[in-house]
């Protein structure tokens, strides 16, 4: 392109810019502020309602917490208070970052059409969309873990203070977040430590070797100081985790269709297609880098495969634990999207917007054939659940075949028909959301629902609630105690249900018994509004004209 038709394209190519962050944006905060905490998001609550700092920073628990986010949540539950809005904040933030951060990561790489098609990919991928929305590290270590990688590479090759400082943050920063980042930190400087001894034997001199040595030193000191405490003092924990499972070829599949953001073989068998001629096209650029990636992503999956962690071979698993590689995936299918598009407009290499078009295509068709459209319809408070996780084909999905289709009961489309403003409280669930069908309820019903914590009224303290009479201050706006709701209703309309048996053929984990929360229902509000073999469901009128609540 001659330069009076760049400038020309200019204010296109930042509107198209502007569209892609702003659909990114748009996807991961989508009735984010409704998201109900679940699965293991509650690892972290549970284990700072149990434990104190040190207690937390000494063990990674037999389900898997993040330590430094459960010691910033136990540190804000003790001082100002521990609101979702904190909890949801750095892996949003760490999302909405990574679009501008990794494409501009990979400037030396990639040309700007290529990087503008790769943040499209990562907008619309429904894994990265997920990890944004999760109180998990999973986001964060995408965001620090790829960017210690890149910048150690550009540190070997151009030097730098800054870059070198930058690699020792983002590595340590990643591998107290999730342990397992240490495999392509070890394996990185590694092969830096390799290419350092090369060079000293071909006579270049062992300054590059020293150097590239006192820095694994120093960040595999600082990485040790944070991971082998709580390895060497809880080693019980590790060990009934590791040597369970192994990578399975269902596995591999499955991954591979979660980091495309398919939920079907054949199309991410054919994706594969663009992703090996990007791979052919960076590989002409800088087959070291290349090399670099595949060779720590094969290494990576090999130890973990040894490990043997439990729950491996399912894939969503296995993909958390390797997603510092799925950056480059994406920028190989991006690259080679553009270069199969410049192909078919005949103007291989020259015509840019005819590359990039093909990409933008190729990325609204990825979204509309994905798993986002479904999970997206109406409301759905549980977009974190396993129901729209663990496989991308919803029919084929384990998920499916334990709970078999399930339907919301008839009284819930009496509640949706009440005149006024109304609020649904389901009052007793598990957390693990494979236990609870309130998930597929809603997605007939389609009520904005708030969990009703038994706990203080029918139990002490049960799994997936917050701990009655507590000194931590913690405030999930999504749950209520049902002991509040009997001592002042207020000027709220509420529908209480209680279940009372599941809809499923397998027995799911048993919840305390319900009957002294409803005879206490009954007591304040008299018989319930509806009463069947395995429901009970209160109608509460607020204090306020049921219209107007």
């Amino acid at each position: 392109m001659n330069p009076a038709s760049i400038r020309s394209a200019r204010p296109l190519w930042l509107l198209t810019w502007a569209v892609v962050l702003v659909v990114g944006a748009g996807l991961r905060l989508w009735q984010i502020d409704i998201q109900i905490l679940l699965d293991d998001e509650w690892h972290a609550l549970h284990r700072l309602m149990q434990a104190d700092y040190s207690q937390i920073f000494l063990s990674f628990g037999h389900a898997d917490y993040s330590i430094p986010l459960t010691l910033l949540f136990r540190a804000l539950a003790d001082t100002v208070g521990l609101y979702e809005w904190q909890m949801r904040l750095l892996p949003m933030i760490s999302g909405l970052a990574a679009l501008l951060v990794v494409p501009a990561l990979l400037r030396p790489w990639l040309r700007s059409d290529e990087r503008l098609g790769l943040t499209a990919l990562m907008a619309i991928s429904p894994l990265l969309i997920h990890f944004s929305r999760y109180v998990r590290p999973y986001a964060m270590v995408v965001l620090l873990g790829f960017a210690a990688m890149i910048l150690l590479w550009q540190w070997w090759r151009c030097g730098g203070r800054a870059r070198a400082v930058g690699f020792f943050c983002c590595a340590v920063a990643a591998a107290w977040l999730h342990p397992l980042t240490t495999l392509y930190t070890g394996f990185a400087l590694t092969w830096f430590t390799l290419a350092g001894i090369g060079k000293w034997r071909r006579g270049e001199g062992s300054q590059a070797l020293w150097r590239v040595l006192a820095l694994g030193l120093l960040t595999t000191a600082a990485c040790s100081a944070l991971i082998l405490p709580p390895l060497l003092a809880d080693t019980a924990s590790i060990a009934v985790k590791t040597g369970k499972h192994s990578i399975e070829l269902q596995t591999l599949a499955r991954g591979w269709e979660m980091v495309l953001g398919v939920g079907h073989l054949w199309l991410a068998g054919l994706l594969a297609l663009p992703v090996l001629l990007g791979g052919f096209v960076l590989w002409q650029r800088d087959r070291m880098f290349v090399l670099f990636w595949v060779s720590m992503t094969l290494v990576a999956t090999l130890i973990i495969q040894v490990l043997g962690p439990e729950w491996i071979r399912n894939a969503l698993v296995l993909v958390r634990y390797t997603v510092l590689s799925m950056p480059i995936v994406l920028a190989l299918l991006a690259v080679g999207l553009v270069r199969i598009g410049a192909l078919a407009a005949g103007r291989p290499g020259s015509n840019r917007p005819w590359g990039l078009l093909g990409v933008l295509l190729a990325a609204a068709g990825l979204y509309s054939v994905g798993p986002l459209p479904a999970t997206y319809k109406g409301i759905n408070q549980f977009t974190n659940s396993a129901r729209y996780q663990i496989d991308y084909n919803f029919d084929r999905s384990i998920f499916s075949s334990i709970m078999g289709p399930v339907e919301a009961p008839a009284f819930y489309a009496e509640i949706a028909s009440e005149p006024g403003s109304w609020r649904l409280v389901e009052a007793a669930w598990h957390f693990e959301t494979h236990f609870t069908p309130i998930t597929e309820f809603q997605r007939d019903h389609q009520l904005p629902i708030r969990i009703g914590m038994i706990s203080g009224l029918c139990t002490d303290w049960t799994w997936g609630e917050l701990r009655p009479g507590s000194d931590l201050e913690i405030h999930l706006d999504r749950f209520v105690f049902l002991r509040e709701i009997l001592s002042d209703p207020g000027d709220v309309n509420r529908f209480v249900v209680f279940p009372l048996d599941y809809p499923f053929e397998y027995e799911p984990r048993k919840l305390p018994d319900l009957q002294p929360c409803i005879a206490a229902f009954e007591e304040r509000f008299g018989a319930p509004w509806h009463r069947g073999a395995d429901y009970v469901v209160f109608r509460i009128p607020g204090s306020a004209p049921e219209d107007g609540a």
